[in-house]
């Protein structure tokens, strides 16, 4: 079975809080396990940026699912492609929050033009870099 990433970005509405994006996680967990999708999502300055890895299919039909999701707009695709092995296989979705905590801080910096979280901003390299820096940061905790 081929493998693919799927990473996009949106914007989230006004109000959410990070109840919702506890909802999000707890859902996502319970659809993503059974069907085999890893990934992570991150958010912070009112914006999305999403990991998904499975097969073809089952990665479209959540991507899809994401995108009727009322929470957020201006869902952009910023890559899909056919990868080697997983990166986040470890979560059935792990969410983070993007604070300004000083390593977050340092990492957003290293990626991008400011210190605010903007990843509609950065390549598609820059996205996959900055979510594995963070997803290492949250596994050495």
């Amino acid at each position: 079975m081929a493998l693919y990433r799927l990473i996009y970005v949106s914007q989230a509405v006004a109000g959410i809080s990070y109840s919702d994006l506890i909802d999000i996680m707890q859902k996502s967990e319970k659809n993503n396990m059974p069907v085999g999708i890893t990934g992570m999502l991150s958010f912070g300055d009112s914006m999305f940026l999403q990991v998904l890895e499975g097969s073809r299919r089952t990665v479209s039909q959540t991507y899809n699912r994401i995108l009727g999701d009322k929470r957020h707009v201006n869902a952009e695709l910023i890559e899909f492609s056919e990868i080697e092995h997983r990166d986040f296989g470890l979560w059935s979705m792990k969410a983070v929050q993007i604070d300004n905590h000083p390593e977050i801080r340092n990492i957003i910096l290293k990626y991008s033009s400011s210190s605010t979280f903007s990843p509609i901003s950065m390549t598609g390299k820059q996205c996959l870099n900055f979510l594995r820096e963070i997803m290492d940061l949250y596994q050495n905790k």
